[in-house]
């Protein structure tokens, strides 16, 4: 397709230049100037409305796959289902930009209990396996999960289990049991397939408002303590040193993408920091499921340009 534009725009440049041949070279320079714009206004107008279709195209192709979300997922492995599931695996990996890391705002226990999101969620083990699955389909290599109480942290044993013996993770991940390292607070638990792989599939670490301003008021704690023994310097407590205390996923960049599950916009204390370069997308009970709310942020997400703070 390439090769066509550039032998179309080749042929345009010598047929002004043999039409102008018997001009002033002034004439048959502006001419080309004229030609050679109006050639890169078309341009961009093509490539615009191709780029634009195929953002409609993959838009259109996830919604009519994740309407088989539950069946592909959580169905028989009959030979259609496999077909569909690598269908709508291969249509999220094609997106034009994922994000590497996710994070998940979920609404805490009583919040369910009284609005409409509750219809959309379940429990929260239930949550964490149907992100799990989905960050698995999309090739998304960390996932942070956030609740302002502390329910997700309380249910580590639970969630380790059923990630552990989930038979949707296991089909969202080509049938195979995946490598999953599991992280909430000081609790690790490395879920792996075979025990000589150091490198998981996925990283989900579960968060909580502990994370959020009580870890600010600890490493002031800690950095007042280690001023006062000599063992730091006034002069050393930068804003690099900080963020690297700061930071809780090991080696992890901060999230590009932040989905918050809620119908009212508040960020229930997530700490502030992990949102430098973030997208913020906000999906409420309108959607009939976790799993249709996650590849419509997906879908929305392919479709911004980051500007990285700019």
């Amino acid at each position: 397709m390439t090769a066509v534009v550039w032998f179309i725009l080749l042929v345009l440049v010598v047929v002004l230049v043999r039409v102008s041949g018997y001009q002033s070279k002034w004439k048959v320079r502006q001419q080309l100037l004229d030609g050679a714009c109006a050639v890169v206004l078309r341009s961009a107008q093509l490539a615009f409305a191709v780029h634009h279709s195929f953002q409609a195209w993959v838009q259109n192709s996830l919604t009519q796959a994740g309407l088989d979300m539950q069946e592909l997922l959580q169905g028989d492995d009959t030979e259609a289902v496999l077909a569909k599931r690598q269908q709508l695996s291969d249509l999220l990996v094609s997106l034009p930009q994922r994000p590497e890391h996710l994070a998940v705002i979920l609404p805490e226990v009583k919040v369910r209990e009284n609005e409409a999101i509750g219809n959309m969620l379940t429990g929260e083990v239930d949550d964490v396996e149907v992100l799990c699955a989905w960050g698995l389909l999309a090739k998304i290599s960390h996932m942070s999960i956030y609740t302002r109480d502390d329910s997700l942290s309380r249910s580590f044993d639970s969630i380790a289990g059923r990630l552990r013996n989930s038979k949707m993770v296991a089909r969202a991940f080509d049938g195979r049991t995946p490598n999953i390292c599991l992280e909430a607070k000081s609790q690790v638990e490395h879920i792996c397939a075979h025990s000589d792989s150091s490198q998981p599939d996925i990283h989900i670490c579960l968060w909580s408002r502990d994370h959020g301003y009580p870890s600010i008021a600890k490493l002031a704690q800690e950095l007042a303590r280690e001023v006062q023994s000599g063992a730091l310097s006034p002069t050393a407590i930068t804003e690099a040193r900080v963020a690297n205390r700061l930071q809780d996923l090991r080696g992890c960049k901060h999230p590009e993408l932040v989905l918050l599950l809620d119908d009212l916009p508040c960020m229930s204390e997530f700490p502030p920091w992990q949102l430098q370069n973030s997208e913020l997308i906000q999906i409420g009970s309108g959607e009939r499921s976790l799993g249709d709310a996650v590849f419509r942020a997906l879908v929305r997400f392919a479709k911004i340009e980051m500007r990285w703070g700019k």
